[in-house]
């Protein structure tokens, strides 16, 4: 009985990884054969060697200029989810750890910026940008990406921080540490793994995000997800350079997910405490 036990979860564990590996394996192969291969009757599960190019990545890098908008989207995620992050880290800690009048206001008002979906806030927050010349700027969106992530990522955070021990934190008082030195110096190099997998998270949907991008970006500060958008023609649908174009966009996170899979696994499966 253990024994098909056993022989269940480790199908259901291949079946999770084909459903989760594929996609992305068969993205690399439309992007490594010519657009008229792409939409035979019967596809290349595995293209013939003889078959592969690289004609679609380098049409994708040098016609469409995919890097200088891979690049957009790196330094604005990566400095709009530091922000998110140490702005939301602080608002978690104090109402796990504090006790005070409007606490309940709070928390109601995170559920209610929770609740409101994002496209409610674009048109005023564009009239206004506009109005004083802020559109398609880098620094707009690393604000839009970094401030808009706080409450989610507050509420996110609050469970972490409720099973940090108390007595760490009266320790840190008895040894003269100030209450904002106690977050930074005890509570987040302690909650480290939570920090780093709640950085991936926020970096993942902000990276995907399609709406401030295609709203507040046109040329300078444009992202790769809009510039992806473009690489169909009017009459044409160009397979293997989009696929091509996904390949390219989704290394930074393939990166991120390799580099800090040990933080991340640790993270979202409860062992915070470093």
């Amino acid at each position: 009985m253990k024994t098909a036990v056993n022989v269940v979860k480790i199908l259901i564990v291949i079946l999770l990884l084909v459903a989760v590996f594929f996609p992305l394996y068969w993205m690399i192969n439309i992007s490594l054969i010519p657009d008229n291969e792409v939409i035979r009757s019967r596809p290349h599960v595995i293209p013939p060697f003889s078959m592969i190019t690289l004609n679609a990545y380098r049409e994708t890098i040098f016609r469409f200029n995919l890097l200088k908008p891979l690049f957009n989207s790196v330094l604005i995620v990566l400095c709009a989810s530091v922000i998110t992050l140490f702005l939301s880290f602080p608002v978690a800690y104090s109402l796990a750890k504090y006790t005070f009048r409007w606490k309940p206001i709070v928390h109601y008002l995170i559920i209610w910026f929770l609740a409101l979906p994002w496209i409610v806030y674009v048109l005023p927050i564009f009239k206004i940008v506009s109005s004083i010349g802020f559109l398609d700027n880098h620094l707009l969106m690393i604000l839009l990406y970094g401030f808009s992530g706080i409450p989610l990522f507050a509420w996110l955070a609050l469970p972490f921080i409720r099973e940090f021990p108390n007595e760490l934190i009266d320790a840190a008082r008895l040894d003269g540490c100030s209450e904002l030195g106690i977050v930074w110096r005890v509570a987040v190099p302690s909650l480290q793994n939570a920090f780093v997998a709640l950085f991936l998270i926020r970096f993942i949907w902000a990276y995907n995000d399609l709406l401030f991008a295609l709203t507040f970006t046109f040329d300078k500060a444009k992202m790769v997800m809009p510039a992806i958008l473009e690489i169909p023609g009017l009459f044409n649908l160009p397979y293997a350079k989009m696929a091509a174009g996904g390949v390219i966009a989704v290394m930074p996170i393939l990166v991120l997910a390799i580099g800090f899979q040990s933080q991340i696994v640790s993270g979202l499966t409860g062992r915070t405490i470093k």
